[in-house]
């Protein structure tokens, strides 16, 4: 299965790439894990001193995938996937605590869900960010 996420390194710069460019990095399942699983291996990675996200082909990301949504819904899955606090949540913390500063480099459309990931990436803690983790961003 080809990776819904790539990772390039340029000396200390780790270049997070969503790479569904077919869909516009629609956010499938996989996509979600991948990313989340990425990011927290690039943050817990000292020869990272940067982070670039960005995305493969004609957009950034489009936001949740409706296709594989739909489905879930019709099958009942969704109730067990629990998208924002397994994937969204995690994401979001984990771009607003990590120690490295992230640029998102967007082009074409980058809308819904997609929206998140870069406001995230570049405006850091929210007020509603627990404080630990403000302290934590804060002091990195």
């Amino acid at each position: 299965m080809p990776h819904t996420v790539t990772v390039e390194h340029d000396g200390a710069v780790a270049v997070v790439t969503l790479n569904r460019p077919r869909a516009r990095n629609a956010l499938d399942l996989a996509l979600k894990e991948e990313l989340l699983g990425t990011l927290r291996d690039v943050a817990a990675d000292p020869a990272v001193r940067a982070v670039v996200l960005a995305g493969a082909g004609p957009a950034f990301c489009v936001g949740q995938d409706l296709r594989e949504h739909v489905e879930s819904l019709a099958s009942g899955a969704w109730a067990t996937q629990r998208t924002v606090e397994r994937h969204y949540n995690p994401i979001a913390e984990t771009l607003t605590t990590m120690p490295q500063p992230v640029v998102a480099a967007v082009h074409g459309a980058c809308v819904g869900a997609g929206l998140g990931i870069p406001w995230r990436a570049t405006c850091g803690p929210s007020p509603t960010t627990p404080s630990s983790a403000r302290r934590s961003a804060a002091s990195a």
